[in-house]
């Protein structure tokens, strides 16, 4: 039988937390639709949303509600799970889940549970109610707000990675919103893109943003290439600008980011790229006062990291 998404799944070994922690997935697919996003490429989401005949930018519930929610809640309450991630494969905040309140709904199960901490990365954006469970439950939740600098320049040949999203305005509002609260809140800067997103006018901007919003955690993470997203890719950025962009990478190369699974293996930048953008941005995080990681850092070659305040490689729990 072919693999499909688990409701609940482990993390993987060899990943943040060396696999201490799980995923829960409630539904196949995501109404965020960015070209860049490697799940809509992955074995398990394919097999998924074909069993629930549905395409990605269509998503489906793995369940019917009243059985998702009370799965949730069984799975939840076992006290086989203690650190929670949302998600892997989907985003919890698709605009569909959070407008008819089954994002609500499971999210008042898992504060009301025994896991003892729900981590969430988001490009969406809560609605009202969340945000007050959220700040009622400071002490459960972690929030992570997916954002890249590029998004503050008007005419960005990236303009269509943010198409499907809430406007940046509003989402860094909520996260200084549930900042401001006591919820340990940080920035993902993710994807970045070297070249654009660590350019002057974009990356300065950005920046500015956040310390009016008094957001002062961040981390950061590059794009990966790998089959699965180039026909996305390809119709969302102009084809020159793509060209640059992909010049920049080594595609003789391959590593595979999750072990033994074969649709996982993507493409890094060239390694003396990745080294000039880490330093430039990294210098401007250091200079401005953020405290910040960047995913990953371990595989960049030549790197001095001792000549910053603070130890820049993440160990899965900077943003937990």
């Amino acid at each position: 039988m072919s693999a499909k998404i688990e409701l609940f799944s482990p993390g993987a070994l060899g990943t943040c937390w060396y696999g201490k922690y799980h995923y829960l997935e409630p539904w196949a697919g995501c109404g965020h639709a960015c070209p860049y996003c490697y799940a809509r490429s992955r074995a398990v989401v394919s097999n998924s949303l074909s069993g629930l005949k549905t395409s990605f930018d269509k998503p489906v519930p793995l369940l019917p509600e009243k059985e998702l929610l009370a799965e949730i809640s069984r799975q939840a309450n076992s006290g086989e799970i203690n650190v929670l991630k949302l998600c892997r494969y989907t985003d919890i905040f698709t605009p569909e889940f959070t407008d008819n309140g089954l994002t609500l709904k499971i999210l008042e199960i898992l504060a009301a549970s025994k896991v003892k901490r729900v981590i969430i990365t988001t490009k969406g954006l809560p609605d009202r109610k969340t945000m007050e469970l959220l700040k009622a439950r400071k002490e459960r939740f972690s929030y992570n707000a997916a954002a890249r600098p590029s998004a503050t320049v008007t005419g960005s040949p990236l303009a269509k990675f943010d198409a499907c999203l809430k406007p940046l305005e509003a989402r860094l509002k909520a996260a200084a919103e549930l900042s401001a609260a006591g919820v340990q809140t940080t920035i993902h800067m993710d994807p970045f893109v070297a070249g654009l997103d660590d350019d002057d006018k974009a990356l300065g901007a950005f920046l500015d943003k956040l310390h009016a919003l008094k957001l002062n955690r961040v981390m950061f993470s590059y794009l990966l290439f790998s089959k699965g997203i180039m026909g996305t890719m390809r119709a969302a950025v102009p084809q020159a600008a793509l060209d640059k962009i992909m010049a920049d990478y080594d595609f003789s190369a391959a590593h595979t980011v999750l072990p033994g699974n074969e649709d996982s293996v993507s493409q890094s930048l060239r390694n003396e790229v990745i080294r000039a953008s880490v330093e430039k941005t990294a210098g401007e995080l250091d200079r401005r006062g953020f405290e910040f990681v960047l995913c990953s850092l371990k595989s960049v070659r030549g790197l001095d990291a001792t000549k910053y305040k603070r130890n820049m490689i993440c160990d899965g729990k900077f943003y937990a």
